[in-house]
């Protein structure tokens, strides 16, 4: 005899969504049969599962009407899960009205739980809003919305009191659940978007201007309304809260780019503290590869290389991380500065995997930035542990093709002595590296 039915409600539970995974319909219909009393956990379960494996939409409505009727509307969060995952489909009025007030009436969360330390010295979700909002209701809630908005624009009007109100809720944690619910409404009606945007901003606490949806927002929205977003720019950079300052400082760089307007703001970013420097040097990096950005990001990286602070040097350097296939040939000048740079002394690990892994001839550019590896690391690269000798096998792979690409008897030397000095550092992978050599 199994015991695996032995257990409490939630144990029991959880072998109940297992099951129901594997034929939703049939236990969508039993839920519904469920007797007065049954513990929510087990309606959570099925809606769980419906949510995944998916039913009928008649079946749907009746299992959602069903937890939706249940004394005290304890099902809310799994319910909008539920409805949020078939989107794609054509609903029933009756199912909008269910999420419409989970995000608005239900009373979860009756406070900012991410506030609240955890006992070990931590918070409770991290201290971040958004991890907290996505496990209160009416932030689940705000999820469904959006994912409900994001395929049909004549649901925007559907929704469009609650995302009113959902902009005003008093919880930072639900606020940043709703911005997400504004980056679907954007596809539609920008300008309405924006509006309530500005709206779910103003009198919030500066901890919602760092979370991840309100980022998002302003990458989409601040090329075309710039001039409506930038108080809130302003405001993120002025905040005493470092996130703010970090997204402000991103999405001003990058306004930038394309807005004459924020050219001034994103300069001072650039000769602000190390935050508001790394935040340039992450836009720089991920926008290189852009065409019309090329001159402006890659002659921001070579100054960043040189930065004061490490970590603005590492956010520069990432740019080599992002060049795939034979990108990395194009950018031959970037690739002698970063060697040249006080960036390359602690971030040659990111140069070292990018010419690994590219596919450009570049003999002359790799040699460099071995030699360059040497200077830096020296005996270190013998050491095992030491991140060096990771380096090192990636320096003796670009040796190796770098020997065998080029045909210039000057560099072919160069490598060679590269390989000497290694060998006497006692780096044990030398043999295999010559091994290849014969072949």
């Amino acid at each position: 005899m199994t015991d695996f039915l032995v257990g409490d409600a939630h144990q029991l539970s959880q072998v109940l969504e297992a099951v129901a995974k594997k034929d939703p319909q049939r236990f969508a219909r039993l839920a519904l049969r469920f007797p007065e009393g049954t513990h929510r956990y087990y309606f959570d379960a099925v809606l769980r599962a419906v949510g995944e494996a998916g039913v009928r939409t008649d079946t749907l409505l009746e299992l959602c009407l069903k937890c939706h009727g249940l004394p005290g509307r304890p099902c809310g969060s799994w319910l909008c899960g539920a409805v949020g995952r078939v989107a794609e489909r054509d609903l029933p009025a009756e199912l909008f009205d269910m999420v419409c007030w989970y995000a608005t009436e239900d009373p979860d969360p009756e406070h900012e739980t991410w506030r609240e330390e955890s006992g070990n010295g931590n918070y409770l979700y991290g201290g971040e809003p958004f991890s907290a909002g996505i496990n209160s209701t009416r932030g689940r809630a705000a999820l469904a919305i959006a994912d409900l908005i994001f395929p049909r624009k004549a649901r925007v009007g559907a929704f469009l009191p609650t995302l009113e109100r959902l902009v005003d809720d008093p919880s930072l944690a639900v606020r940043s659940c709703a911005a997400r619910a504004l980056v679907a409404t954007m596809i539609h009606d920008k300008d309405l978007a924006v509006g309530l945007f500005v709206r779910l901003c103003e009198g919030a606490d500066d901890a919602l201007l760092g979370t991840e949806f309100v980022e998002r927002f302003l990458r989409y929205a601040t090329d075309t309304h710039f001039s409506e977003l930038k108080s809130i720019l302003e405001r993120m950079l002025a905040s005493a809260d470092q996130a703010a300052v970090a997204v402000g400082a991103r999405q001003s760089c990058a306004a930038a780019l394309d807005v004459g307007a924020a050219k001034s703001i994103a300069e001072d970013c650039l000769k602000g503290d190390e935050v508001r420097r790394a935040a340039a040097a992450e836009v720089f990096a991920a926008y290189l590869g852009i065409a019309r950005y090329r001159s402006v990001c890659e002659e921001g990286l070579i100054d960043l290389f040189g930065d004061d602070a490490e970590e603005v040097r590492h956010a520069a350097a990432r740019c080599f991380s992002r060049l795939r296939d034979d990108e990395l040939g194009d950018y031959r000048d970037l690739v002698r500065a970063f060697a040249d740079s006080r960036a390359f002394d602690t971030e040659h690990g990111l140069l070292l995997g990018a010419l690994q892994m590219t596919t450009a001839r570049m003999p002359d550019e790799s040699c460099l930035a071995c030699e360059r590896f040497l200077e830096v690391v020296g005996e270190d690269a013998a050491n095992i542990q030491l991140r060096a000798a990771a380096d090192v096998s990636k320096a003796l792979e670009i040796l190796v093709r770098s020997y065998n690409q080029s045909r210039d008897p000057t560099l072919q030397a160069r490598c060679l002595d590269l390989f000497d000095r290694i060998a006497e550092f006692g780096v044990y992978q030398v043999r295999g590296a010559f091994e290849q050599y014969e072949r």
